[in-house]
């Protein structure tokens, strides 16, 4: 969706989503997000967002956390298109495995552009809304699915990306 620096973490064993992460696991992620963010927002020069979609709006059936150059706020939005689920703040990866494990709903997941993550409880979301939000927020419409990325660009974003961070 960005022009370089687009990541996706996504653990090694089969998981669904972040929310049913060990806690072992949920404290590694978010010592991992913080390097990541730490390393984006050195080589890119912006604040980093990031977003997963849980169980619901999922393309692809495997926990997955997009982290990205950018500083957006997909707050505003979310708060209007789903203005009847719940939405609270998180301290971290493994506070919210707690809250998801209460709840056990459906979930979006993402961070503010103050690094806060807030997370919204069983919202109505079609497959890829942070996804497809984001590259509206960013004006890319076009490459809000991957489905539908052109795949000349995708192939040299990753290029870019691989070389930059290597």
């Amino acid at each position: 969706i960005t022009d370089g620096g687009y990541l996706l973490v996504i653990p090694i064993n089969h998981t669904t989503c972040l929310g049913v992460l060990t806690e072992s696991r949920s404290k590694n992620l978010d010592h991992l997000k913080d390097q990541l963010i730490t390393l984006l927002e050195d080589e890119y020069e912006s604040s980093v967002t990031c977003f997963e979609h849980g169980i619901i709006g999922q393309t692809v059936n495997h926990a997955h956390l997009h982290i990205f150059p950018a500083k957006i706020n997909l707050t505003e939005q979310i708060k209007v298109d789903f203005p009847n689920s719940k939405i609270e703040v998180v301290e971290n990866f493994s506070a919210f495995r707690k809250k998801y494990r209460t709840f056990h709903v459906p979930y979006l997941l993402w961070s503010s552009p103050n690094n806060k993550i807030l997370v919204c409880w069983d919202p109505p979301a079609k497959p890829e809304h942070l996804r497809l939000l984001t590259a509206n927020l960013l004006g890319v419409s076009e490459r809000g699915s991957w489905k539908d990325m052109d795949p000349t660009l995708d192939k040299r974003l990753v290029k870019e990306t691989i070389d930059k961070l290597s």
